[in-house]
């Protein structure tokens, strides 16, 4: 749905439970900056289809949030429309990543008879891991043409989270460094990479930002994002004081 002059959010698409996942897109006057290519080449397909109907005539950029496959399963769709794919330099997956995640998803299917069929993996069908073909080292602007997306490292979640920053709009494409609602990935986390996560989480807030598109949840707007902000920082406060803990 459009949110703002430039700016689309995509809800909703397919994931794992409880989670769905959220892509969206920036259109300029010369070209389209899609955020995120869903979890699969079925959920690119109906991405790209979004972002192909708002300006027909643009020429179409792909840039992902982070390296996890929810946001990235459906760059192989895009590439195979000759659509050049941005994402942090340290994004590298192998197709046995993918492979590993749809056994894990079939699995957590209860009915034995579905799981035998292996329906986990239907919704995957076609997709293949493909990395970024542009990556990028350091913050940087594209021009859109009219409208500028600011591409900002905001690190933690992961070591390759980035977050698109459309000014003009006062919209912000985060990715999974705030969600709504859902809690964290704290999982991964090692106190390096959670004190980064604050770091992102105070850049965001500096931002003037009045609609926040999260990785996962609902869109949030203006007084709610800086409530999801604080509600993520103490999740995060707490998990650094428990694994400080483990530590000592």
């Amino acid at each position: 749905m459009k949110i703002a002059n430039n700016c689309f959010a995509i809800t909703g698409l397919y994931c794992v439970t409880p989670h769905s996942v959220n892509a969206g897109f920036i259109v300029g006057d010369k070209k389209t900056l899609v955020i995120d290519s869903g979890s699969s080449y079925i959920s690119a397909r109906t991405v790209y289809g979004y972002a192909k109907t708002a300006k027909p005539g643009n020429e179409m950029m792909v840039i992902n949030t982070e390296k996890h496959l929810d946001h990235i399963g459906g760059n192989g769709f895009f590439r195979e429309n000759n659509v050049d794919i941005f994402g942090h330099y340290l994004v590298n997956r192998k197709q046995e990543d993918l492979e590993n995640w749809i056994v894990e998803i079939n699995r957590g299917i209860p009915e034995e008879m579905r799981r035998h069929a292996n329906e986990g993996a239907i919704a995957f069908e076609k997709t293949e891991i493909v990395n970024p073909n542009c990556k990028l080292e350091k913050e940087v602007d594209f021009d859109l043409g009219g409208t500028t997306a600011k591409v900002l490292m905001t690190t933690g979640h992961t070591d390759t989270n980035i977050s698109i920053y459309c000014e003009q709009d006062k919209v912000l494409y985060c990715g999974d460094c705030v969600l709504q609602g859902y809690l964290p990935n704290i999982e991964e986390g090692n106190i390096k990479m959670l004190n980064s996560w604050m770091k992102s989480l105070e850049k965001i807030a500096e931002l003037k930002v009045d609609i926040l598109v999260p990785g996962h949840g609902d869109i949030i707007y203006k007084k709610d994002i800086m409530k999801e902000n604080q509600r993520m920082r103490k999740i995060l406060t707490d998990k650094i004081k428990v694994t400080s803990k483990r530590n000592d």
